[in-house]
């Protein structure tokens, strides 16, 4: 019976906590921005990974943020992803064009899922095209600006 009431609480506690994350979307107030803060963010990293600057990439990210790359380990903190962000530039991705599809709100973060078209072009090869979905957990920041905190994404079915 004890255990049935604990279960009962925890399922209850759950939903209240999706209300409120699922409340503050509809609200419109905070998604609104949130999205804007995030849209904003979104544009300074494309333009920073063209650029190749892996620090300006590195700087939209929380210090403890973390990266889950499709068939990689996790890469942990703001120098790691920097890193990574710096080695995918020398691959041969020479651009990231972001767009945002859906933001939801709860506190002091946000939830991002979004498509993105990348700019392929290795060294001494034609440009081509990939593409791939995401969603990332943004944080807001003590002055009101969003920074990425949890970025993971995998590649698009090819078109048929």
């Amino acid at each position: 019976m004890r255990l049935r009431k604990l279960a009962c609480l925890v399922t209850a506690l759950g939903l209240l906590g999706s209300t409120a994350f699922a409340g503050s979307k509809a609200k419109g107030g905070d998604a609104s921005v949130a999205r804007a803060g995030i849209e904003a963010g979104n544009a300074k990293f494309g333009e920073a990974f063209q650029r190749g600057d892996a620090s300006a990439v590195a700087a939209l990210y929380t210090e403890d943020a973390m990266l889950f790359p499709p068939d990689s380990e996790i890469i942990k903190g703001r120098k790691a992803i920097g890193e990574f962000w710096k080695k995918t530039h020398d691959s041969g991705v020479k651009s990231a064009k972001l767009t945002t599809l859906d933001v939801g709100t709860g506190g002091d973060v946000a939830y991002e899922t979004g498509t993105v078209v990348l700019t392929v072009q290795p060294e001494g090869k034609p440009a081509s095209t990939a593409s791939a979905k995401y969603v990332v957990v943004w944080k807001r920041q003590a002055d009101g600006s969003w920074q990425l905190h949890r970025d993971i994404w995998n590649s698009r079915a090819a078109a048929k």
